[in-house]
């Protein structure tokens, strides 16, 4: 039971960003790499130490269109690879991926919301895919610009919910030729407060605890996202009610977006 807990809602999770400016509309295919590993300690309930990875790749289609005050949001995925699954996994989880639509709003400051996915394809909660695509980052950038961001997102996941209150401090510390485009290079380094409860096969489990991150990422003049990084780990208790116990549980993710023809 442990070893499956949080990773329907960790699939597809992360901070990964791209600007909206609101001047221009943009179309750009993407491949995302994702690996996830968990590792929790069942010892209260004399399990001992568990853990697995997860690795998944993802293609992608986003289309930013300009609408009345912003611009409206699409995500189609092309498909979905995985190297490793959680343990217990559909054998058919990823192909139901395929096709499936994830839209949104995000206004001029770069705010996203009304993220809503037309499926969540057998468990993967694929609507945070646009949160990795989209998170708030100013615009225009020059090298030497600094702000902080505070961003609260709430994910479902497998019978339950998370909510994840994230700090960001963003910087352009240069910039970087990405072809032919001379690219900004925008670090962040983020830390996150994490709650939420979910229902698992021991019972009603309530999960808290913090993150910490980095990313990097490199923007063309027009907002399109030209490549980038992130890393996470999370530090959580899971206490489950009917056990009378609270298992420590670290979630590291590292995310990969790499732009297509």
């Amino acid at each position: 039971m442990q070893a499956r807990i949080l990773m329907a809602g960790a699939l597809f999770s992360g901070a990964l960003m791209l600007p909206a400016p609101p001047t221009a509309s943009i179309t750009a295919r993407y491949k995302v790499a994702q690996r996830i590993q968990q590792d929790v300690d069942a010892t209260a309930l004399g399990g001992g130490k568990q853990g697995f990875v997860v690795k998944t790749t993802s293609y992608v289609l986003l289309t930013l269109t300009d609408t009345a005050g912003g611009r409206s949001v699409k995500v189609l995925v092309d498909s979905i690879h995985g190297d490793s699954l959680p343990p217990g996994a559909p054998a058919d989880m990823l192909t139901k991926a395929t096709g499936v639509t994830i839209t949104g709003f995000v206004d001029p400051k770069g705010k996203l919301s009304n993220v809503k996915a037309s499926s969540e394809a057998g468990g993967l909660q694929l609507s945070s895919l646009v949160q990795q695509l989209l998170p708030p980052l100013r615009s225009p950038l020059k090298v030497g610009d600094a702000w902080t961001d505070t961003t609260e997102t709430s994910n479902g996941v497998a019978s339950g919910t998370m909510t994840t209150r994230t700090v960001t401090n963003f910087k352009v510390t240069g910039t970087e030729a990405r072809g032919a485009v001379k690219a900004s290079k925008v670090d962040g380094a983020f830390s996150s407060s994490i709650a939420g409860s979910q229902e698992t096969p021991g019972g009603s489990a309530d999960i808290e605890g913090t993150g910490t991150g980095t990313s990097s990422y490199f923007v063309a003049p027009d907002g399109k996202l030209l490549g980038g990084t992130s890393n996470t780990t999370s530090n959580l208790n899971v206490t489950l009610a009917a056990q009378g116990a609270t298992l420590p549980l670290v979630l590291s993710q590292s995310v990969e977006i790499t732009p297509l023809p």
